[in-house]
């Protein structure tokens, strides 16, 4: 006992208390930067706690340090046998204590505390590095935003009796946020305009259903939703972070106000937590491409069309086509869908489709934002043979809007029906700068550039849209006619005879088609009749009647190169039986177009004029403009 009171005594004698001060003081500093540096680098909250367990371990270590750098003192042996007032005798120090000095001595303790913070700084390097998101997450997250990629915040569910509460803790997680470097919010703005497309008005709450929407439609990763909720006399203040790929919580944090006084504090410490929460989360979530910017109120028949899009892009008609169909079917009014749908069945050669298709986009142009308004406009005309009104169209779409590319491609489309192939190869280059990972910009520079006599140029195009989309329809076609019209006749049989042999009908009729070009040029008329009829019954089931005219022409043309141009009237008498029956009257028109060339051709003049007739009286009562059809069968007569 007389030991521990003279510890005791020691103490109390020592600076113990003043060293012990000292080091909460310096603990407190070192433990409120270690906080700010895991809230500014989204470390793991168990970070500041490891931090605060190395300075508990570091406290008994300081204590022992000052208690045996100060020295206990000799200790001092009373003999009786001296005289009063004589010095009692010192003993030596023992062994042991001059042992505790060289252990205990303050340069060992200030670099034990130097390298247990830097074993701490290595720790949080390492999860930065290779297990977490730190300076990594922050990087790639400021990447990532640079995008312009944001995260939605929903309205908050607000089940108290103070309507402005939800509203106040909801715009302080948003200025929170949008003070961050590496997160931004979607403005109501932004929202507004997507909500447009949903067809919802623009004052329509955002709640989390909403939100999520939103988010889904726009690509943005993540969306913030939450709840104000009474707690006794005070408040609940919850938030979580929605995975929009998902639609999963990531996260979940909440904070309590005991009463109003203290809700100010409780939003600033969620908003904290929200933002460092999503900071850490930001690597992990999984991100989603943006739906296309189009208006329907179904999320599901936006990501049909989504899809089919994809399929459009590379010229996959067959592919595309029963998407938008689902889509349209989900969405009777989604003119989008149906302008693709008149694009889609138009490039496959059925424009019996296609028409109907583009009368329907037209039908619902007032539920459209000003963009497609534009396209649908100018597919309408331009289904009409209205080819002067679809040009304005689309080049009042370009202008508007010059970043995006599809008035830019289908203007080029325009111009190529009008012969200003020059004009068209221009605008097809444009495309294909805007849009290199499209497949359609390359076949449309190969088709203005073939019929220019660039060949080089269609060569060029070609070996990109090899590279893009190898095993789709339209590459193997385009191959075929780059060979066709550079005079490698033998590649272009070779290419030719593949597709006849090809797995879809629409590559068997292309494949015919080609191979009767080419017996045509050859003056081989038997054969080329034989291949024309085998396109034009493999086209026709696969809705593609417009090969049954071309065949025709193409036919006639075989007749006149063998001299035997009345050998093909028995075979322009079917393909004129089905010209008849078609519903459309711009696909009828060209198909009456067509024939009446071929009849030229051959040099019967009275069916060709009886055709030019019927055409004009077609034009002048179904409300379109025969632009060249008629023109081109005139100097044909010439």
């Amino acid at each position: 006992m007389s030991r521990i009171r003279q510890l005791v005594s020691e103490a109390h004698r020592r600076s113990l208390w003043q060293v012990l001060a000292i080091y909460i003081a310096v603990s407190w500093v070192v433990f409120e930067v270690v906080q700010t540096v895991t809230e500014g680098l989204g470390l793991p909250t168990w970070f500041p706690a490891f931090a605060a367990l190395l300075l508990l371990i570091g406290l008994p270590v300081v204590l022992a340090t000052a208690f045996v750098q100060e020295g206990i003192s000799p200790m001092r042996r009373h003999d009786p046998t001296l005289m009063p007032g004589a010095e009692p005798e010192v003993e030596a120090t023992p062994r042991e204590v001059i042992g505790a000095r060289r252990l205990f001595t303050w340069p060992k303790a200030i670099s034990g505390g130097v390298m247990a913070f830097a074993l701490w700084g290595v720790i949080a390097t390492a999860w930065l590095l290779f297990a977490g998101p730190g300076f990594l997450v922050k990087a790639r997250a400021a990447e990532f935003f640079s995008a312009r990629e944001k995260v939605v915040v929903a309205e908050l569910e607000n089940e108290t009796d103070q309507e402005a509460l939800g509203l106040a803790v909801r715009e302080a997680i948003i200025t929170d946020l949008d003070q961050s470097e590496y997160v931004n919010t979607v403005s109501r703005t932004d929202m507004m305009e997507v909500l447009g497309r949903m067809r919802l008005a623009d004052t329509t709450i955002v709640d989390e259903r909403v939100a999520l929407e939103i988010a889904r439609r726009a690509g943005h990763p993540a969306v913030v939703a939450g709840s104000v909720t009474p707690l006794g006399s005070g408040f609940q203040l919850s938030a979580h972070i929605i995975e929009v790929a998902t639609g999963e919580v990531a996260v979940r944090v909440g904070e309590t106000a005991d009463d109003e006084s203290e809700v100010v504090a409780a939003v600033e410490r969620l908003s904290r937590l929200v933002r460092r929460h999503l900071g850490e989360s930001l690597a992990s979530v999984r991100r989603s491409q943006p739906l296309p910017d189009v208006t329907t109120a179904s999320l599901e028949a936006l990501e049909f069309y989504a899809r089919a899009q994809v399929y459009a892009d590379i010229s996959d008609w067959e592919a595309a086509i029963p998407l938008f169909e689902r889509a349209v079917a989900l969405d009777t009014a989604f003119a989008a869908a149906y302008r693709a749908l008149g694009v889609g069945y138009g490039n496959i050669g059925n424009l019996g489709a296609a028409q109907p298709n583009a009368d329907r986009a037209y039908l619902h142009g007032e539920r459209l934002i000003d963009r497609e308004r534009l396209m649908t406009g100018a597919l309408y005309h331009a289904r009409r043979n209205r080819l002067d009104s679809a040009a304005y169209y689309y080049s009042l779409a370009y202008e508007r809007y010059p970043d995006y590319d599809t008035p830019v491609n289908n203007l080029g489309d325009v111009y190529e029906s009008m012969g200003r192939y020059e004009d068209a190869l221009r605008l097809y280059r444009r495309m294909v700068e805007m849009s290199p990972q499209k497949s359609v910009g390359y076949g449309n520079v190969m088709s203005a550039a073939r019929a220019l006599g660039m060949h080089a140029v269609a060569e060029s195009a070609m070996a990109v849209l090899v590279e893009l989309a190898p095993n789709a329809p339209v590459t193997r076609l385009h191959a075929g006619w780059n060979a066709y019209f550079a005079g490698d006749f033998a590649r272009a049989e070779e290419v030719m005879r593949a597709l006849a042999d090809g797995p879809s009908l629409r590559l068997q009729s292309g494949g015919n088609y080609g191979l009767a070009s080419l017996a045509g040029m050859r003056g081989e008329l038997d054969l080329c009749l034989r291949l024309a009829v085998t396109s034009a019954e493999l086209a026709v089931p696969g809705g593609a009647p417009w090969f049954v005219y071309q065949a025709a022409l193409t036919a006639q043309q075989a007749g006149l190169a063998a001299g035997m141009p009345e050998r093909v009237l028995p075979y322009l008498s079917r393909a004129l039986e089905q010209a008849e029956e078609e519903d459309a009257p711009a696909e009828r028109f060209r198909a009456l177009g067509l024939i009446a060339q071929a009849y030229a051709f051959a040099g019967d003049l009275e069916t060709t004029l009886e055709l030019l007739a019927s055409m004009d009286s077609l034009a002048a009562a179904e409300d379109f403009h025969p632009f060249g059809i008629g023109e081109q069968v005139l100097a044909v007569l010439a």
